[in-house]
């Protein structure tokens, strides 16, 4: 997850205010202030495959629509693609679903909007132990922080639906974060666009699925297949465990008794 702007900074561990769920903060966003939608320009706002699940469905196209439309892809140093919000060609670089009135998008926004102004401060201990804390971005244009409206962390977090965004990426993050791609780099275009496609071209995966004798190949429950055909979500968990099975070797899917044997035979 990142959300990056010339004007917004994460606060330095000086003088860093770290807040339990439990905690509480002062912060109100509205068209009645002066810095309204400023936050919404000069960013980077990396995506993740939630995210363009989310948009690409509100906005009621398909995910490659959306992906040539309003995104842009970069290359990570283990050489798999990551995805960025495209922004505006204008002085301010503003975000496209930003107008006057406010996000035409704001049911479908990605997490690093939702979650403003808060930031996760998560380390590997934290993980391990389950424990979850945030800061207060510093970003000296909002006038939010000067409104008296009081939040609870956990209260903002649940009304801001952000569970579940943590959820889906802690499924991306077995993979992005695996210790066998540390230290290792992939070049292989096929791979690649293999990767791109489960990740972020949802509506392709699934023609890639069905279209294909792809579900000739791997053991799946009827049922998780007929899911598969409609809702995204089940199919975006099948396509990291797909991913999982090809890219990092492990045993979230089994292939066919008679494709094993195929393959033993060709070795």
């Amino acid at each position: 997850m990142s959300f990056t702007q010339n004007k917004i900074r994460q606060s330095t561990s000086q003088g860093l205010k770290v807040l339990k769920p439990e905690d509480n903060f002062k912060f109100a966003c509205h068209d009645g202030l002066d810095c309204f939608t400023q936050c919404c320009q000069n960013i980077n706002i990396f995506l993740m495959p939630y995210d363009i699940i989310q948009l690409k469905n509100g906005l009621q196209i398909s995910s490659e629509k959306f992906l040539q439309q309003y995104t842009i892809t970069l290359m990570g140093k283990n050489g798999l693609p990551a995805i960025i919000l495209k922004m505006k060609d204008d002085d301010e670089k503003s975000c496209p679903f930003v107008t006057a009135q406010g996000c035409r998008v704001y049911d479908s926004r990605p997490w690093a909007c939702r979650i403003y102004p808060l930031q996760p401060e998560t380390t590997k201990i934290t993980e391990k132990a389950g424990r979850q804390y945030y800061s207060i971005m510093d970003v000296p244009f909002c006038l939010g922080f000067q409104e008296n409206k009081v939040s609870i962390v956990r209260e903002w977090i649940d009304g801001q639906n952000i569970p579940i965004y943590i959820e889906m990426e802690e499924l991306f993050k077995k993979i992005t974060m695996n210790e066998f791609l540390s230290d290792k780099k992939i070049e292989n275009k096929k791979i690649q666009e293999m990767y791109f496609m489960a990740c972020y071209d949802i509506d392709r995966f699934r023609r890639f699925i069905f279209e294909s004798s792809f579900l000739k190949q791997f053991e799946i429950e009827k049922n998780e297949i007929e899911k598969m055909k409609y809702d995204d979500t089940a199919l975006y968990k099948f396509a990291m465990k797909w991913i999982e099975f090809g890219l990092l070797g492990q045993q979230g899917l089994k292939l066919k008794p008679e494709v094993m044997a195929a393959k033993k035979k060709l070795t």
